[in-house]
Formats: structure tokens, C-alpha cells, sequence
């Protein structure tokens, strides 16, 4: 595996922690690592999960010890203590968190290799890998996980046919937001709370072909939706794979929660 970290970066330009973002915990020895999702039911022990792209990667969750205020703090990441355990598939359906690093590694090059976005909600652990082109889904209240081929997402006027990538879910969790790397018309998809699929946008025209849509972001009143297209087809001073970054906001105003968008969908078993 690499040698990648996570590293923690505070964006408050009051927080004195602005200007001297630190490498956290939770990538340990290092690795190929991708992205992170939190789990903060319990504000003074938020829970962490870290992916990792790599074909024998491990899938990790980090509890850090109970923090001694209302709320976890810079130093959760930092603090010596918490336990750290690793995801194994035991079958097509049951998982369990393990302490065995070895045994989670065998478990992702077997059934979910190379990791990429993941989510938290509501009790539930959402992921995706690129190598199977799948959504799985953990229930952490039974133990079991579903999983659905991202490949099965029809969209109108568009397809989802390539790897998924980036998870986001809006501030009131009626969409999962998924993101596309590579394929014909990469853009932004999502799924909402009944199963049904839906193109967000799309990118048409041979210059976007095999590019990456990525950086799913919102803003924080949820009005504004952000992405990235790697290459973009454009050149600046001579380099074609330049990049951009795309502003999305909705024509009434509202947000992106899913309130009134006015989609078409397509009904999706999960």
C-alpha cells in the first residue's frame, strides 16, 4: 500500500488551528486513502470511517476515547487512546468490525476493492467501490448490508455506465449525491429515500469523455451545489487537463435537500 496520510484542516481563519493543519491518527502506517465519513450521534464521541483505494485495502473505523466536554474537539484525531477496527465481510450479507488488519484486507480484495466515497446516516454505513462498481449498504443495527450495481442506475438522457466516486449526502439526507469517473457524460447522480435515481447534470461532448467529476460540495445553507470536472477540455498556457470548478444553484432559490426540485426519476431496488 502507499504511504498517504489523512491529514485534519480547520477552515475557521479564527481557529488557531487556520494556518497549521496536522496529520490525524487515523491513517496510522499509511496507505492509498480516499475519503472519510463521521458518525456523530454521540457529539462528545464522533466516530470516524476511513477508505482506502487500493485493491487489499481496509476499510477503517476509529472511536476515539469519550471527550470530557459537551463536544469532541481539534485533539480527538490527535489524543492517545481509541480503538481502531477494520471491516470484514463474513458472507454475502453479515460484517463485523475487526481488530484482524490482515483478515479486513483479504475481506476488501475479495468483495469491495479499491474504495472510494462513503456517507454516514441514520445508522447506516454507505460506500462505494470502483473496482465492482457497486453501492454497499451497512446496518449497523442488524449487522447486514445490502449492496445495488451503480451500472442498474438508469438516468434520463444520460447513463451511469463508469466508476463511481465521491458520496454526498444533502444537510436533511434526502439524496445521496454520487459522482462518476470516467465514461461518456460523467456529472453528478443521486438517489433519494425511495430508491428512485436521477441525473443532476451531465457532461456532453467528446472533450469530457473519461473525465472525472469529483469535489461534490454544498454550501452551508444547502442553496449552492459545487463540483469539479478534472480536465474540463480546456487549456490554459498550454495545458489541456487544466480543470474547473462549477457553481450550481436552483433557479427558485431553494436548496438542494430535494424539496420541490421537480425531477424525473427512475424507481431503483436497494
Amino acid at each position: 500500500t502507499g504511504r498517504g496520510q489523512c491529514w485534519q484542516v480547520d477552515p475557521d481563519p479564527s481557529s488557531p488551528h487556520f494556518d497549521t493543519p496536522e496529520v490525524t491518527k487515523l491513517g496510522e502506517e499509511g496507505g492509498n486513502y480516499e475519503a472519510v465519513a463521521v458518525d456523530n450521534t454521540n457529539p462528545r464521541q464522533p466516530i470516524f470511517f476511513l477508505t482506502e483505494d487500493h485493491e487489499f485495502g481496509a476499510l477503517r473505523k476509529f472511536t476515539p476515547p469519550l471527550s470530557p466536554g459537551k463536544t469532541a474537539g481539534w485533539e480527538t484525531l490527535h489524543d492517545e487512546g481509541g480503538i481502531m477496527e477494520y471491516l470484514v465481510f463474513l458472507n454475502h450479507e453479515t460484517f463485523v468490525w475487526s481488530c484482524d488488519e490482515e483478515a479486513a484486507r483479504k475481506s476488501q480484495s475479495i468483495y469491495f476493492p479499491n474504495v472510494e466515497g462513503i456517507n454516514y446516516h441514520d445508522g447506516k454505513l454507505y460506500f462505494v467501490s470502483k473496482r465492482t462498481s457497486f453501492l454497499y449498504v451497512l446496518d449497523f443495527d442488524t449487522g447486514t448490508y445490502v449492496s445495488s450495481n451503480t451500472k442498474d442506475f438508469s438516468m434520463y438522457d444520460g447513463e451511469f455506465q463508469a466508476s463511481p466516486d465521491n458520496l454526498v449526502r444533502t444537510e436533511e439526507g434526502k439524496f445521496l449525491y454520487f459522482t462518476e469517473d470516467g465514461g461518456k457524460t460523467p456529472g453528478v447522480y443521486a438517489v433519494d429515500e425511495s430508491g428512485n435515481s436521477y441525473a443532476i447534470f451531465e457532461a456532453y461532448g467528446s472533450m469530457y469523455h473519461g473525465d472525472e467529476a469529483t469535489g461534490l460540495a454544498f454550501s452551508p445553507d444547502g442553496t449552492r451545489m459545487y463540483a469539479c470536472f478534472q480536465d474540463c477540455g480546456c487549456e490554459v498556457s498550454g495545458d489541456p487537463d487544466c480543470g474547473c470548478l462549477i457553481e450550481f444553484r436552483r433557479d427558485d432559490g431553494r436548496t438542494f435537500d430535494g424539496r420541490a426540485m421537480g425531477l424525473k426519476s427512475h424507481p431503483l431496488d436497494l
